[in-house]
């Protein structure tokens, strides 16, 4: 009889305990376990020991863990491939586990077992294949589709399923756990095993993570994301930042013969004093300009400005003839990350403007972003209609590094340059916006402004440009 001998470890906590050993447990009544986590609870971890406990142990099965990306599922694979023994060139005697790394499939031969990873971006994918038992890791961000094809493989197999993921917003998985809740309520009523289980696991619940780092994030975050990501609870809206306020629908798209351009900017502009943020691109990214009339609260977004593939000198050239549509611009905070001091050089050259490079780190970038989402939660900016922006404050994500601080960015595939912008530019409307600008001397205005002489002679004989032409 072949034998597998793998190297589980043991569970941190009785709600661990349950999920590494819902898989194998086909006898137990209870096909489904739904488990909202913590971050850093081991919800992943926890799963892949069950999962390498539960799969060898039935002949002529196949098993899957679906992840929402590709990079997810190799998570997964990394944990089993530890977990499990390694196999050595095929041979029955002497190899218990083939590794096909490159097809993400590991299999037992002699006993013609097989489990795939897979990546929910194309859920039709799944269907038809019978399958034993499936972990849905993430399923807060893998798509209801995923479930509802992969059902079509577990009909005949009665397979166990464990759902596995952390709270964002009530979406299907939030559907999914409260029917699983209700069945326990009549399963409890009716003295029967449930067909469904509920769990919550908030971070608190694995004794490893230090009491000290869940209290500083308590401390530091805003109370929306540690509900949801510490202690696992289902907010209405899940996303990262709430939904912006909207205060305009007029927005235009214009386009030039070099790529897309993007924009839109208040019809007062040229009576408006602003702020601004920028957010260079870099390779495959966007450039993103956001305008902010600070004079008075609700700050409002007047301007914005988006393009990509052109020149830092380029990029520079476009967004100061877009400023130049205001009456001044007091401040720019632009990330200068990675660009280093290039940027600066350029910004430098031009007469009578005024800015500051961010370098972002972990602690400089998380204290702007929740700068933000208070000042959203609090009503203090409204934003303009603007679908491209809608999507990236929607989908922007935080995660969790392996020292327990919060890393904020868009999903793998997507952008953050205007959420970046505007978080830039809602600092330095923080930061300038409490001025008195009612008190300022005439005399003193032109020295905010740029001097368009110097401006017109600096486009003409530096960048041989016209300083009327357009993007």
């Amino acid at each position: 009889m072949t034998k597998i001998i793998a190297n589980i470890f043991e569970p941190h906590c009785e709600i661990q305990n349950i999920i590494m050993n819902h898989l194998a447990n086909r006898d137990s009544g209870t096909r489904f376990l739904w488990v909202a986590c913590g971050t850093k609870f081991g919800k992943t971890l926890g799963a892949a020991g069950g999962y390498a406990y539960a799969f060898p142990r039935y002949p002529g099965s196949t098993w899957r863990w679906v992840a929402p990306i590709y990079k997810q599922a190799k998570i997964a694979w990394k944990y089993l491939d530890n977990i499990l023994p390694t196999g050595y060139k095929y041979d029955k005697k002497t190899n218990l586990i083939v590794k096909n790394k490159t097809d993400f499939i590991m299999s037992i031969p002699s006993l013609k077992i097989e489990s795939q990873f897979w990546h929910g971006q194309s859920p039709e994918d799944l269907e038809g294949e019978a399958i034993w038992g499936q972990v849905n890791d993430e399923c807060a961000k893998l798509k209801k589709q995923v479930f509802d094809s992969s059902m079509t493989t577990w009909t005949m197999t009665q397979a166990q399923v464990l759902n596995i993921s952390t709270p964002r917003g009530r979406n299907w998985f939030y559907s999914g756990c409260m029917r699983a809740k209700e069945e326990m309520e009549a399963a409890a009523r009716e003295n029967r095993v449930p067909r469904e289980m509920f769990l919550t696991a908030p971070t608190a619940a694995n004794p490893f993570v230090p009491r000290a780092s869940i209290e500083e994030a308590k401390r530091l975050l805003p109370d929306r994301l540690y509900r949801q990501y510490y202690l696992a609870e289902f907010l209405e809206d899940g996303s990262t930042f709430p939904n912006p306020i909207i205060d305009s629908e007029n927005w235009r798209t214009e386009y030039e013969q070099d790529g897309p351009i993007e924009w839109w900017i208040h019809p007062d502009s040229k009576e408006m004093t602003i702020v601004a943020g920028v957010d260079w691109a870099k390779k495959s990214d966007y450039t993103v300009l956001i305008c902010i009339d600070h004079t008075k609260k609700p700050f409002k977004i007047v301007g914005f400005l988006r393009f990509h593939q052109k020149r830092y000198t380029d990029q520079v050239i476009d967004i100061v003839k877009f400023l130049r549509k205001f009456k001044y611009c007091e401040m720019i905070f632009h990330d200068k990350t990675g660009v280093g001091e290039a940027i600066d050089d350029i910004l430098s050259k031009v007469p009578g403007l005024v800015y500051h490079g961010v370098v972002f780190t972990n602690a400089s970038k998380a204290l702007m972003v929740n700068n933000l989402i208070t000042g959203m939660e609090q009503k203090n900016i409204h934003f303009p209609w603007w679908k491209a922006l809608i999507h990236e404050f929607d989908v922007y994500e935080v995660e969790t590094n392996d020292l327990g601080r919060m890393m904020y960015s868009a999903p793998d595939g997507d952008h953050d340059d205007i959420v970046s912008s505007c978080f830039l530019a809602y600092a330095a409307a923080e930061e300038y916006g409490s001025r008195d600008f009612e008190v300022k001397i005439l005399e003193d205005l032109p020295s905010l402004e740029f001097k368009k002489d110097s401006w017109e002679n600096y486009m003409y004989e530096e960048l041989d440009i016209d300083p009327e032409e357009g993007f």
